[in-house]
């Protein structure tokens, strides 16, 4: 190799090099911790049973401590379960009717082509009298593409468990502002952003959520600011659902 071609070697090495850099900054986040987390958590504290329970794709959210008899149920080979099952969760029609107590079904609704058959097969499997405990995105950045087919209101969820006995409870987990630092931290998971940018963005998802304390009240429509109009939230990133059979 001559002088001339080898330092024209190096010179790509250093570009290369250079761009495998500016790549990584351009995807580096210092706050590793998610928003959206933090409200599955709490849906799981407010909902424990030390009852029987099937955990069902919900390994998005630590939920061990709060349902210690939990069945673990996932599409995902590469986490530890009771049971691998296919991709839209089709083999719940394996496990028995009315065998568990309480079903914990998180962040899999939007990533089913059926919502309806999934809901029904809980409905099935879970004992009369007993709870399920949803939560489905809502306003929420496409995740899992190309398997990301709905969003979610509460009209919708409320729909979808029309035939159980009881909506115990359904709401918002997120306010409007919280809901837009989540949507800018899941600009930073999805984008490549420059790096001299990525760490104002991330101060301000996490700082944006203190204006929610100015929010009095919410209503779920344009200019119908009436008490029949009210809702808990009006943008929410998920949409929690807890309901009785």
């Amino acid at each position: 190799m001559t002088e001339s071609a080898f330092e024209e070697a190096e010179r790509q090495k250093r570009l290369r090099r250079s761009r495998s850099t500016w790549k990584k900054l351009s995807r580096k986040r210092f706050i590793k911790r998610k928003m959206s987390t933090k409200n599955l958590e709490r849906l799981c504290q407010q909902n424990a049973s030390e009852l029987r329970t099937i955990v069902v794709h919900s390994e998005d959210v630590d939920y061990k401590e709060h349902f210690p008899n939990a069945f673990t149920v996932t599409k995902r080979t590469n986490k530890p379960a009771d049971l691998h099952v296919d991709l839209f969760y089709h083999d719940l029609s394996k496990i028995p009717d009315e065998s568990y107590d309480v079903a914990l079904c998180t962040g899999l609704l939007e990533h089913v082509p059926d919502p309806q058959r999934l809901i029904n097969d809980l409905h099935r499997i879970i004992k009369p009298g007993g709870r399920v405990i949803l939560s489905a995105s809502a306003v929420f950045g496409y995740h899992e593409g190309p398997n990301n087919y709905f969003m979610f209101t509460t009209w919708g969820m409320k729909h979808l468990l029309r035939d159980w006995s009881e909506i115990v409870s359904v709401e918002g987990a997120s306010q409007p502002f919280e809901t837009v630092g989540i949507m800018m931290q899941r600009a930073l998971m999805q984008c490549d952003i420059n790096p001299f940018l990525r760490p104002l963005i991330e101060l301000l998802a996490n700082i944006i959520p203190v204006f929610d304390r100015g929010v009095s009240e919410q209503f779920d429509s344009t200019w119908q600011y009436s008490d029949d109009h009210k809702i808990d939230s009006m943008m929410p990133s998920n949409v929690q659902v807890v309901a009785k059979k």
